[in-house]
């Protein structure tokens, strides 16, 4: 039973005493909520948080936040990190290790951004122990604002149990704090520790750290994609009209990216991989509805495929990122386009951005984003196309390379 219901309940038991003004604002919010009107939900959290209380603490995280309106949650979010008193603040705690939905803890925690560092960084190590793993990535994501001793400490002793994904979270925020760039086998991060611990200082992280340029020669030469640390991928690929464009090797856009793609699937993952491929232009063509194991017959498949698609029409990509969230396995979704949404249910920037963090909210998929913008298609707006990607990737977790 929630806070309002067993203050409630005490109050029509005892009838000793009138509720209490926190109590009414609970009770007001509460029938906001069942009117599912979002300004007067906003409006009532707005009274209920004027408490500072371990009640409004309770409400705004566990419904409010969980409003599956975006603006609600936003503002939930908001007023949350206005909280400041201990009452509020232990309730915040105790949501933290006791709540049984992962997606409420998940919340709780965007909450502690508000709180001093010595106040959350103990709290979000803590949280690297959690038994869900979109958890234990929202508490890596948060501890990238801690560059300290601790947080280094406890990430390298995680980083000897975690695999795939999580191991590049680790890695990136590792890299970040110490300019370093090992591998995720724990030994040499590890001695590195041991070595430069007591001189380590925290190195300043810029904010386009997660953006890269390269030409199209060097980003043939060296693969497209990466390293691929994730076990749980989907590929998504712009094969719309153009993706023709000539490029100053020679190779159009389009077999420049599917000789790509296949690169990654023939040496870039491992066996213990799941993927999928899918490919946008007006419609959708997908290898697989799933993701399927990469190994044996599944790759010769894949690679099938990616022989099999031709570039024309225009570019669906709410659709695709539509159907890559559809999968609750997808960890990591890898998108390479050469322009921004043209076609498909939804075309806005702003309210494909919007869909994606509501899908996102409670994932923490990381889409690293690459811009294909080597030669020249007519009519095309690349500003535009790299607006997008851009903020795409910074706002779910990814890197954003553009080629040209």
């Amino acid at each position: 039973m929630n806070i309002l219901l067993t203050v409630l309940a005490s109050v029509n038991l005892f009838m000793a005493a009138p509720i209490n003004d926190e109590a009414k604002a609970g009770g007001a919010f509460i029938a906001a909520l069942k009117s599912n009107d979002e300004s007067a939900i906003c409006d009532a959290m707005e009274q209920l948080a004027q408490f500072d209380g371990e009640l409004a603490a309770g409400l705004l995280i566990e419904k409010g936040m969980a409003h599956p309106s975006l603006m609600v949650h936003e503002d939930a979010l908001r007023l949350a990190r206005t909280l400041k008193s201990s009452d509020s603040q232990d309730r915040i705690i105790q949501i933290l290790h006791r709540a049984r939905k992962f997606e409420t803890r998940m919340d709780a925690m965007r909450v502690l951004k508000s709180w001093s560092h010595n106040d959350a960084r103990p709290v979000l190590i803590e949280c690297l122990d959690d038994k869900t793993h979109w958890v234990v990535s929202l508490a890596i994501r948060h501890l990238r604002d801690h560059p300290h001793q601790e947080t280094i400490t406890a990430l390298i002793q995680l980083l000897q149990k975690a695999e795939g994904r999580q191991s590049e979270d680790i890695v990136d925020v590792l890299k970040d704090f110490t300019g370093e760039n090992y591998p995720a086998e724990t030994a040499a991060w590890k001695i590195w520790w041991e070595q430069n611990r007591e001189t380590w200082s925290p190195l300043e992280i810029e904010d386009d750290q997660g953006e890269e340029k390269r030409d199209v020669s060097t980003a043939v030469r060296d693969g497209l994609y990466g390293e691929i640390a994730s076990e749980r991928v989907v590929f998504l690929l712009d094969v719309s009209g153009s993706m023709l464009a000539s490029t100053e090797i020679d190779d159009s856009r389009i077999a420049i990216a599917k000789n790509e793609l296949k690169r990654v699937l023939q040496g870039g993952l491992t066996t213990k991989s799941k993927f999928t491929v899918i490919a946008f232009s007006d419609e959708l063509t997908v290898l697989s509805p799933r993701l399927i194991k990469a190994k044996g017959s599944s790759l010769k498949k894949a690679i099938d495929f990616v022989d099999r698609l031709e570039a024309g029409g225009e570019t669906n990509s709410y659709g695709a990122l539509e159907k890559a969230f559809a999968d609750r396995e997808v960890d990591t979704i890898y998108l390479l386009s050469d322009g921004s949404p043209t076609a498909g249910k939804e075309t806005s920037l702003r309210l494909i951005a919007d869909a994606v963090s509501k899908w996102n909210r409670y994932r923490g998929v990381r889409i690293h984003c690459i811009g294909f913008f080597a030669g020249i298609a007519p009519n095309q707006d690349e500003a535009r196309a790299s607006e997008f990607l851009k903020l795409l990737s910074k706002y779910n977790f990814g890197r954003y390379i553009e080629i040209r």
